[in-house]
């Protein structure tokens, strides 16, 4: 037993290290069953005579679960596949549910990870949530199928809910990379969280559609805010999976619940 717990405390340790790439990613493939891998809003027509409507605030379908677990930052879903699970933020133990289920318990799935660079309050530009690549479906075992444009067509919106509303997202990019080793001068996906500047968008958006497999049709703008999926793949060496989309009509927002 102590022999097995050591091993585990390894793999976490080389997890956040990511072997010689230190800072980087907490999400890797690991020894497991696995492959493992504000809107804008529009300017008010002034000449309308129909004063705005606020629209009821709606009760949040996840109340139960935010309530049960205050490590939940979100509930992530994208209708029509299986991507449908809680995701988890903890800033000061970044792998705590690197293997643990939403219970806490040992779990090899694990659970999606909100990178700890990303915040919901105040909102980064860019959302990232890691997730294990699993072989038999689960968590962001599915994500590749992204790989297909019709499949993207079919599955382009991605809903996060979080306890004030849901943000509702339309797929920009679907790319693969990999982890560098912080040396490397390239293109890091997994370093962008903000866009204060024109030059830091643009270096991040140009970035994301060079290296798309497709093209979505979807563009985006200096303001915009993402949400980026990544998961593990073996087509090199602490190689990525990345799906970005771009953040688009608000979804319900929600009465409080504490």
């Amino acid at each position: 037993m102590q022999a097995q717990a050591q091993q585990r405390q390894d793999e976490n340790s080389e997890l956040i290290s990511g072997g010689d790439i230190s800072g980087e990613p907490i999400v890797s493939s690991g020894n497991v069953n696995s492959e493992i891998s504000g809107n804008d809003i529009p300017d008010s027509d002034n000449t309308s005579t129909n004063p705005p409507v606020d629209k009821p605030l709606a009760d949040n379908p996840y109340q139960d679960s935010f309530l049960a677990n205050e490590d939940m930052a979100a509930w992530l879903k994208i209708e029509g596949t299986r991507i449908d699970y809680p995701v988890m933020w903890t800033p000061e133990n970044e792998t705590y549910y690197l293997y643990k289920n939403f219970e806490g318990k040992e779990d090899q799935n694990g659970s999606l990870l909100l990178d700890t660079d990303s915040s919901l309050n105040p909102l980064t530009t860019n959302l990232i949530i890691h997730g294990h690549n699993m072989r038999d479906g689960d968590m962001f075992g599915t994500l590749t199928d992204y790989e297909n444009p019709d499949y993207c067509k079919q599955h382009n919106i991605i809903s996060l809910y979080t306890e004030d509303c849901e943000r509702r997202y339309e797929v920009v990019a679907v790319f693969r990379s990999q982890v560098y080793k912080k040396t490397d001068q390239v293109f890091k996906f997994y370093k962008f969280f903000q866009a204060d500047t024109d030059t830091e968008f643009d270096d991040f958006y140009t970035n994301i559609k060079k290296l798309s497999l497709y093209d979505t049709g979807v563009t985006a703008e200096f303001g915009d805010h993402f949400i980026t999926l990544s998961t593990c793949v073996y087509h090199v060496e602490q190689g990525r999976f990345v799906v970005v989309a771009k953040e688009i009509e608000p979804g319900d927002s929600y009465k409080s619940f504490r």
